[in-house]
């Protein structure tokens, strides 16, 4: 990341950042985004999301109720918005979710140490959660030919609360997808989604 700043009061928390995505062997690509929460996070509450990376702009807007957590998960009832990867959009009303409790960060990000970090990047988790959707979806009889949109569509919902992810997960789904979506047809779907997400995405070199 090379900028982040978080501005937080009674009512809101904003954040913006640039963020710099490196791929092995094409070119890099900046993004610039801002995330704004309105509401109480752990009641009603709005997050709205604005993107911008090469010619692209993207607006996010969902207006969520929390439910409550559930062991180390979050349930949410996001009640409306619009979901997607790039300009691939799909509206979604009264759809749960739930957000694994490291995602879910509605108040300032904490410092994590160096200390232990986890040597995948963001990307990894990212491709991961894709895997898992996409082969629900592909096991469902849902045609190739959209399964990536579908897929990408539940996969950033995930991913919502988390300032940093979600905007690269906007990014780069759809074409992260359709790299992955080759490699389970190459193998054959049930040999593929039976090897697991960790095997797929590092085939894919999404994963170390």
């Amino acid at each position: 990341m090379l900028h982040y700043e978080e501005k937080k009061d009674n009512k809101q928390v904003f954040r913006q950042g640039v963020t710099l995505i490196e791929y092995e062997g094409q070119p890099s690509k900046i993004i610039q985004w801002s995330q704004l929460i309105e509401g109480d996070p752990f009641g009603d509450h709005e997050i709205t999301y604005r993107i911008n990376y090469g010619s692209e702009s993207i607006l996010r807007s969902f207006k969520v109720k929390y439910v409550g957590k559930e062991g180390d998960k979050h349930r949410i009832l996001i009640k409306e918005g619009v979901s997607g990867c790039g300009t691939k959009t799909k509206r979604i009303e009264n759809k749960e979710v739930l957000i694994p409790d490291k995602l879910y960060q509605p108040y300032p990000l904490q410092q994590k140490s160096e200390e232990g970090k986890d040597p995948n990047p963001i990307e990894c988790e990212i491709c991961k959660a894709i895997v898992s959707v996409l082969c629900g979806l592909l096991a469902e009889g849902v045609a190739e030919s959209v399964a990536c949109e579908e897929a990408c569509a539940s996969v950033c919902l995930i991913f919502t609360w988390d300032p940093i992810i979600y905007p690269i997960c906007v990014t780069i789904c759809v074409p992260s997808c359709d790299e992955l979506l080759q490699l389970i047809i190459s193998l054959g779907v049930a040999t593929a989604c039976g090897l697991g997400g960790e095997y797929l995405c590092q085939k894919a070199g999404l994963c170390c």
